[in-house]
């Protein structure tokens, strides 16, 4: 992976760690969620004019990406609810690159050779160890991060063969933001009715510019799994359960395995390489 792909990479981890933050923090998350969302609809909006819609061969991706992200994002406020953020956000974060490693192996004949292998591995091993529960009652926590790990893993496979059949992923892109950020408003007006519009002025703003900044990190990754290997790029994004950690030892005096942390790093650095 070149250096410059590797760092915006990164820097799509960093931006994904701190919404992730935010919605934890967020005291209604769903309409958090839907503040972000809203974000997310203008990207893809004020995007469409100038990158069209993506190919045909890309719309069955897009469809399938765009239900396991609805999935997702539930599943995700539901983890939240149970556990803390540097265990939910490691596990659910460290699943995902196994997932992609493993099916774009077999599905896509694109083995990470012996350094990818072994980057992806120290990766995976860091994050899972960073989200290892250290109170017994939060294993239901870890179950459902463990669901959602896998969810994030299967729509990651999906957006990056949708991207590279699309034609533009920065077309893909736009259409799955769209396509994401409608069902989220739906479900929340269904969830909350009359309340929706009082509950989410308070977070509009935060929410709004964070939902922005994810969607770039977004189109980012995208992009990325275009050009490299879908399992180094995944293993590289979720090395934002690093900064999510760091974030949750700062602002909510959760306890961090910096061990852990040093796996992570190593593991990136090891990504240069393949």
């Amino acid at each position: 992976m070149s250096t410059s792909v590797l760092l915006l990479v990164l820097l799509a981890a960093i931006t994904h760690a701190s919404w992730n933050a935010w919605l934890k923090v967020s005291g209604d998350r769903l309409i958090a969620l839907a503040t972000l969302a809203i974000g997310w609809l203008l990207v893809g909006l004020l995007s469409l004019p100038f990158v069209g819609f993506p190919s045909t061969e890309a719309w069955p991706f897009l469809l399938a990406s765009i239900i396991i992200h609805i999935s997702y994002s539930l599943m995700l406020i539901r983890a939240y609810e149970f556990a803390d953020l540097s265990t939910t956000y490691p596990i659910a974060r460290g699943v995902a690159p196994l997932v992609v490693a493993i099916l774009s192996g077999i599905l896509l004949e694109e083995p990470l050779g012996i350094f990818g292998l072994f980057a992806v591995s120290l990766i995976v091993l860091g994050v899972i160890w960073l989200g290892l529960p250290s109170r017994s009652n939060g294993y239901k926590g870890l179950t459902i991060s463990l669901i959602t790990g896998c969810l994030i893993g299967i729509y990651t496979f999906l957006d990056g063969l949708g991207g590279r059949v699309s034609g533009s992923p920065s077309a893909y892109t736009a259409c799955l933001l769209i396509g994401t950020a409608i069902p989220l408003f739906i479900v929340t007006a269904v969830v909350h009715k009359r309340n929706c519009f009082r509950l989410v002025r308070p977070l509009l703003l935060r929410g709004f510019l964070a939902g922005v900044l994810s969607a770039i990190a977004f189109a980012v990754v995208i992009w990325a799994m275009s050009i490299a290997p879908m399992g180094l790029v995944a293993a590289v994004r979720e090395s934002s359960v690093v900064f999510v950690s760091m974030l949750g030892a700062l602002l909510l005096k959760e306890r961090v395995r910096w061990a852990a942390v040093i796996l992570v790093f190593s593991g990136i650095m090891l990504v240069r390489m393949a």
